[in-house]
């Protein structure tokens, strides 16, 4: 059965450094688990191996204060409304402190998804032909660390064959993705583990099921007997979840569908403020190393900001907020009707 921990408490004891590790959420704007990562880096937690997963506000708060040493990814970007281009790598990768192994999208989930199965590889037709598969740009290789000795790093970064069963080509065969520990943002959590998502999922499930250990932060945390109704809207079974731990909000400036959106103009802002390191150093020492705790951090975003937040049941997101010229409207019926 998980273990329900405070935020401080669960950073302390899954995270060290030199971890190899990946956070859930989808594009850089959904469920986000961002007030994790905030805590893992106030603890001084560095070295991080980040690996795979979407990139997104985790990352970016991890690039701004310098602790990913190693990301094997599929984009360094930030989000894909804002900015696009996350600055904190790439000022880090130019300055030759982060080594970035490339794959495609559609690679990443592939390697997430053998995590899962417990298989040691899986076989994809992504990306044949583009640079990604060119063994002079393997940056873990040049970097002497596809030497074996780092259980978490496979010896190759790929391998091509023929399809032997069908005869259809080549293929690309991907090792699989084994974090040590991943981490997920979720509405609803029992209180014994069981994890249930809303809205769009991602590739949190083989996320969950590659890794070592699992902390899922949430909304709320809720009886279990209340999740074995509707089972099949559960995510995770809780003897994949390690610890829980509930922290409202956890996911700003992302959205949690259906309890709140995502914050546009405080994302802007980050956007801004990496532009130069002077700023970026400012924007972190208010919003990172300067609320006391994440409650803090919250409050200091103030009630008028959280009211337009939040989501409204039926579309699962805020129409009060400003969404180009005007809000989004209010639905009086629903999206869809199942029966």
């Amino acid at each position: 059965m998980a273990k329900i921990m405070s935020l401080g408490e669960a950073v302390r004891t899954f995270m060290h450094d030199g971890i190899c590790m990946a956070v859930g959420g989808f594009t850089g704007f959904v469920r986000d688990p961002v007030a994790f990562v905030w805590e893992a880096i106030r603890q001084g937690y560095k070295d991080i191996h980040y690996l795979g997963g979407h990139p997104g506000i985790p990352t970016f708060l991890l690039h701004a204060a310098k602790r990913i040493t190693v990301m094997e990814h599929c984009w360094m970007g930030f989000g894909e409304m804002f900015g696009k281009l996350d600055v904190n790598s790439t000022r880090l990768y130019e300055e030759g402190k982060l080594i970035y192994e490339d794959y495609s999208h559609a690679q990443m989930a592939f390697r997430q998804l053998a995590g899962a199965i417990g298989a040691p590889f899986i076989a994809t037709y992504a990306p044949l032909g583009s640079d990604i598969e060119n063994p002079k740009y393997d940056a873990l290789k040049k970097a002497g660390l596809r030497d074996g000795k780092n259980p978490r790093i496979a010896k190759e970064k790929f391998l091509v064959m023929d399809d032997p069963f069908y005869g259809k080509g080549k293929l690309i065969l991907v090792p699989s993705s084994n974090p040590e520990l991943a981490v997920i943002h979720a509405q609803t959590v029992g209180d014994m583990g069981t994890v249930r998502v809303r809205g769009v999922v991602s590739g949190d499930k083989e996320l969950a099921f590659s890794a070592d250990k699992l902390v899922v932060t949430c909304e709320e945390i809720v009886p279990e007997e209340s999740l074995r109704m509707e089972p099949e809207r559960n995510l995770i079974p809780f003897v994949k979840v390690d610890a829980i731990v509930e922290v409202p909000w956890g996911a700003h400036p992302s959205s949690c569908p259906y309890y709140y959106d995502y914050d546009s103009k405080f994302i802007a802002e980050q956007n801004v403020a990496c532009r130069d390191e002077a700023s970026m150093k400012k924007w972190m020492d208010e919003w990172v190393y300067g609320p006391k705790d994440w409650r803090e951090y919250i409050g200091k975003l103030g009630a008028v900001k959280l009211l337009d937040l939040r989501a409204e049941q039926t579309t699962g997101y805020s129409t009060r907020i400003m969404r180009g010229r005007k809000p989004a409207p209010t639905l009086f019926k629903p999206v869809s009707w199942n029966r």
